[in-house]
């Protein structure tokens, strides 16, 4: 069996950002996928937000990077903090996804579940929580993703391919003799 492949997390908070902009727009199939306006402006917890296809309303995703040296976690505070500011999001969310660095850990897994269905019996929008190891598996099952990630593929994987002929011209002209 191979060994799973161990990812780097990103080293800048705006490259996870940017990465979980590709990852989620291509689970999404969205296109129109965007961040939510420019540093130290208010966005109302939501990093990225878009409508996936098929649906009719925003999900969000908060993107939270935490450091690997000072084992830092997502905390319940921190959690209830974005999830007030959430609710001021316009147009309303359907969904919020937290995006972490940070190691999964039961105790918040735990949490975030419970407000998820206090958020769904009051007709709230879900919550759910997506961890550094989450993250690393949902890397590896989006190609598109994947390649931007891992392979430094910024670009779609599209290939311009030049034809040069005996004569060293890049160009053929044939003329097709009239009858």
């Amino acid at each position: 069996m191979k060994a799973k492949q161990q990812l780097r997390k990103p080293e800048y908070w705006q490259d996870f950002e940017n990465l979980c902009k590709k990852l989620w727009g291509e689970i999404w199939k969205c296109p129109e996928i965007k961040k939510n306006g420019r540093q130290g402006q208010v966005q109302h917890c939501v990093d990225v937000y878009g409508i996936p296809f098929g649906e009719s309303e925003f999900y969000g995703i908060q993107c939270k990077g935490k450091d690997d040296y000072i084992h830092a976690q997502l905390t319940e505070k921190e959690v209830l903090d974005e999830i007030k500011k959430a609710k001021l999001f316009e147009p309303k969310l359907k969904k919020l996804y937290f995006a972490t660095t940070a190691n999964k850990d039961s105790l918040i897994e735990s949490f975030i579940r419970k407000k998820n269905v206090e958020h769904l019996k009051k007709g709230l929008f879900e919550v759910h929580l997506f961890c550094w190891e989450d993250i690393v598996d949902l890397i590896e099952e989006n190609k598109h993703t994947y390649d931007y990630y891992i392979k430094s593929q910024n670009y779609k994987t599209e290939h311009d391919i030049e034809f040069v002929f005996e004569n060293n011209h890049s160009e053929l002209i044939v003329e097709v003799p009239f009858r």
